[in-house]
């Protein structure tokens, strides 16, 4: 009978000790659609009117791929305190053509890093004896984010330093650029899941929806299904 007490105790402790607080690794797919647009790619000519020198197209994308991580508090009476940050990105084509140059679905970078703040409840506990327990949440929180803008004529005007007949760009005028127009936006966001402890681990999942106004190009919000995998302290 001692041995089974002492069995049990190794099994049920941990989920209790460890519930405290927790970390780990976060992973993401956010839903999202970007819309493609072209323009004529148009240069000053002192005393004359703008002058088309070629045409620009965004091609669009959907959705992203994210990374990141967490830390949350249970220790807090009736709420849990969770903070994640995570960095969200893809690639999408563009195309600038013109006399002299022909760039055709040239590959560019689109990236955001996102810090979420969530506090968070309980709304169902589930239980498996011996192994491990689980339970069904729900919470809202305020996030931040700072994104890339998306390559447009002005940006390509901007970074190839005075050479857009060619298309040459200058990497220095291009990260210049990115800082200095990069995307800033906070919001609020809603998200429910199921959160899992085996022994000393947790795996989560859960579908969020960020509500934060062009985070992503054009849009006032977007979804994303997450996976966390880490472990009580």
């Amino acid at each position: 009978m001692k041995k089974y007490l002492i069995i049990t105790l190794l099994a049920v402790l941990p989920s209790s000790i460890f519930a405290i607080a927790g970390l780990g690794l976060s992973v993401n797919q956010s839903l999202f659609s970007v819309g493609s647009s072209s323009s004529p790619l148009l240069v000053e000519v002192p005393g004359l009117d703008p002058m088309e020198v070629g045409s620009f197209t965004h091609h669009g994308f959907e959705n992203g791929a994210g990374i990141g991580g967490y830390l949350y508090l249970d220790i807090i009476p009736v709420i849990d305190l969770d903070v994640e940050f995570n960095v969200v990105g893809n690639l999408y084509n563009f195309s600038f053509i013109n006399p002299v140059s022909n760039l055709d679905s040239v590959q560019f970078a689109y990236a955001a890093a996102n810090t979420y703040i969530t506090i968070q409840k309980s709304v169902f506990d589930l239980g498996i004896p011996f192994l491990a327990r689980a339970n069904l949440y729900a919470g809202l929180g305020y996030n931040q984010h700072v994104g890339t803008p998306m390559i447009n004529q002005e940006m390509l005007t901007t970074v190839v330093g005075g050479n857009i007949e060619t298309g040459e760009i200058d990497e220095d005028a291009l990260i210049d650029y990115l800082k200095e127009n990069k995307l800033e936006a906070t919001g609020f966001h809603v998200q429910a899941g199921l959160q899992m402890h085996l022994l000393t681990f947790d795996v989560f999942a859960y579908y969020r929806y960020t509500m934060a106004k062009d985070v992503v190009p054009g849009n006032n919000g977007f979804g994303s299904f997450n996976v966390r995998f880490g472990f009580g302290i």
